[in-house]
């Protein structure tokens, strides 16, 4: 499992459609994929982290839903998630 550092910047967006308490968090930060936490081996990147209730899920892979919800002017969670990442480039200057 990667090594990620608090991040830099983030968004939550609910998701409903997996669960009540479900969230998709776009973050953007420092990771270490080779798992050292050596300072030269972390990376920039914007990755998405699954979480429920107040709790984030690394294990869990983010299943970015592209079915229209109702309850959300009918977008779809990818479209949600893709606009959060619009949000956090324009915000760090990426």
């Amino acid at each position: 499992m990667a090594i990620h550092k608090e991040p830099i910047d983030y968004i939550r967006i609910p998701a409903p459609q997996h669960s009540k308490d479900a969230f998709y968090e776009v973050r953007y930060g420092d990771v270490d994929w080779d798992d050292s936490g050596e300072e030269n081996k972390f990376q920039r990147a914007v990755y998405v982290v699954m979480g429920y209730g107040e709790k984030l899920s690394y294990r869990r892979v983010a299943h970015i839903l592209t079915t229209a919800n109702p309850e959300e002017n009918g977008l779809s969670d990818l479209e949600k998630v893709l606009a959060a990442i619009e949000k956090i480039k324009k915000r760090n200057n990426l």
